[in-house]
């Protein structure tokens, strides 16, 4: 069956009007764009950011908004301030979800201070500790939107990515202008029922096409609680989310650590993760998988994850700022 060629390939845009702000509080210390801004992601157009501003869009209970960030603290005495566009009128209510989902997402209530003074106590990681000081381990956006992110990052190097992810917004999205920004919000899982596998394959995204069908229905249909999941351990969340159609153990991990904030130690490194471990912590071509998962689990336990996430964060950062040949490579974008 061939794709539907009635179906529109621009998206539906909306524009919004600022309807409501407040100003959130998080704990110490705190870096606002190390949170905000992940130079080690894909770029995309669902967000936008400036040194100290920072625009993304947000979904909750079928309400599109957009967001905007804006730094307004200090490390030490942190402030960040929220300003939300709608196209409605925004209830007090209603902005008491967003402030607390915003909180959940950027992880701003969490206590980072024993595992600060573990990372200034390991030369391989303290440069990243001091320039990144306070970051978190922030997700923008919903489990399904993640966990959509995860299907597109399969097999894929960021340049097919970024290709695949630019289609589907295009199909299926809604680009938001607000606040003189652009920044397009992902589809909702029933969005996809009335989709054929046919249409999404049009779009060139491969064997991704029934996965994204699959994993659409799966949420559509409840088959994960999100806000439920956030209040299990590692293990019953972990059985919860392989219940998702194509989530093995390694996406799952991605999804606890990522949307649900469950800290834990590192249980796999794929081999181009392997390289650049190899090179950032040891200063070698390749050190075996085994020994980097050793080490970094005894120095940091269940904050293993984060600490690497610091590590990271700053090569790309260094990255953007003067370009890495070696990281080059790698990335393929």
């Amino acid at each position: 069956m061939d794709a539907n060629p009635d179906r529109t390939m621009s998206p539906v845009s909306k524009r919004l009007r600022e309807s409501a702000s407040f100003v959130l509080h998080p704990t110490a210390p705190f870096h606002f764009d190390g949170t905000v801004c992940k130079p080690s992601h894909f770029p995309s157009p669902l967000e936008v950011w400036e040194p100290g501003r920072y625009w993304h869009a947000l979904r909750l209970k079928d309400a599109l908004y957009g967001v905007r960030l804006s730094d307004l603290g200090t490390a030490s005495k942190p402030a960040v301030g929220v300003t939300i566009f709608s196209d409605q009128k925004i209830a007090s209510a209603e902005s008491e979800l967003i402030r607390e989902e915003l909180e959940w997402r950027f992880d701003l209530n969490v206590d980072l201070r024993e595992f600060l003074r573990a990372g200034q106590n390991d030369p391989r990681f303290r440069k990243a500790f001091r320039s990144l000081r306070g970051m978190r381990a922030s997700c923008p956006y919903s489990l399904y939107e993640l966990a959509i992110i995860c299907v597109l990052l399969q097999n894929a190097t960021v340049r097919r990515t970024v290709q695949m992810t630019g289609a589907l917004l295009d199909a299926f999205g809604t680009e938001l202008r607000f606040d003189s920004k652009r920044v397009f919000a992902m589809w909702r899982p029933a969005d996809l029922d009335n989709v054929s596998e046919a249409e999404l394959r049009a779009l060139k995204i491969g064997y991704r096409a029934r996965m994204l069908k699959r994993l659409s229905q799966d949420f559509a249909r409840g088959a994960v609680d999100e806000f439920r999941l956030r209040t299990l351990d590692l293990d019953s969340a972990k059985k919860e989310l392989m219940k998702l159609y194509g989530v093995g153990p390694e996406t799952a991990r991605i999804l606890m650590y990522s949307a649900c904030h469950q800290s834990h130690p590192l249980l796999h490194i794929a081999p181009w993760q392997q390289k650049i471990y190899s090179r950032l912590f040891y200063d070698k071509p390749l050190v075996p998988a085994r020994r980097i998962l050793r080490d970094l689990n005894n120095r940091f336990g269940d904050r293993a994850s984060l600490a690497v996430d610091y590590a990271w964060e700053d090569l790309f950062w260094r990255h953007r700022r003067n370009p890495i040949d070696w990281l080059q490579k790698e990335i393929r974008l």
